[in-house]
């Protein structure tokens, strides 16, 4: 059985993510490798932006029940948390902070903020948080989320299913909305795999399946890296092959291998 490699060297927080890709050969079939490197990119993202997040609810002691939303700012993260709001994106009272590559944080002036930016991501993450509840989409633990500002101003809001208070560890509906630049109109929206699935655990191996795929999903791809630190192997089975992520001791990188069924 033939393998393809990627491999991914991971520094610091807010770092650049450096990778190598071998030839592409043996690679399952219907997969395809830019939009593998562009999922893989933006689970990166993700898992920056939830680093941000984290850093902040440490510092503050906040509960996971709380609407924020993050923002890059050169080296640095901008994070608003408060309470959405439809028109204005977050009430009066929301708390502004900067977390900055070391993930020192410090409390903020709302001035240091661009607002129309602020207002727009918020109102994008109430709405995309209306449609996931009128799709009647569950997911035991809660949702994990994530809005972005786009290189054309639009905003991308995700939506994944987040552990539960047990620890268990849940992936399957994969929520994502597109809205304008202004964060009031729905431009298209796209929703995987509305049943929610618990990964297996099998010592220090995590195991995912998306059947009906031909490729990992990005929530997948989002699940592995969020848990590689716990889980140095994590496998995403799919429709024609199988994807890995793996940790190599003597190199310190993380690899994804792929293998065809």
């Amino acid at each position: 059985m033939k393998q393809h490699y990627i491999r991914t060297v991971l520094l610091v927080f807010l770092a650049f993510t450096g990778r190598t890709v071998s030839a592409q050969f043996g690679l399952p079939t219907g997969f395809d490798v830019k939009t593998f490197q562009k999922n893989e990119d933006q689970a990166m993202w993700f898992l920056q932006y939830d680093s941000a997040y984290q850093a902040v609810a440490t510092f503050d002691h906040l509960g996971s029940d709380k609407d924020f939303i993050c923002i890059p700012d050169k080296k640095n993260w901008k994070v608003v948390v408060g309470t959405l709001d439809a028109e204005t994106g977050f009430k009066a009272g929301a708390a502004y902070y900067i977390v900055d590559a070391k993930k020192a944080v410090t409390v903020s002036d709302k001035k240091k903020f661009d607002t129309l930016t602020v207002a727009a991501m918020g109102r994008a993450l109430y709405s995309s948080n209306q449609s996931v509840t009128k799709a009647n989409i569950s997911a035991p633990g809660g949702w994990r989320k994530f809005t972005k500002v786009n290189d054309d101003k639009s905003i991308t809001v995700w939506e994944f299913c987040d552990t539960d208070a047990s620890g268990n560890i849940w992936y399957g509906p994969e929520c994502a909305y597109y809205y304008s630049a202004d964060g009031k109109n729905l431009s298209t929206s796209k929703v995987v795999n509305k049943t929610p699935l618990m990964a297996g655990k099998s010592g220090t191996t995590l195991n995912l399946s998306c059947p009906t795929d031909k490729m990992p999903t990005i929530g997948a791809m989002w699940v592995a890296r969020r848990f590689m630190l716990q889980y140095p192997e994590v496998n995403i089975a799919y429709k024609t092959g199988t994807s890995t992520l793996r940790y190599n001791t003597t190199e310190k990188t993380y690899a994804w291998e792929h293998a065809a069924n």
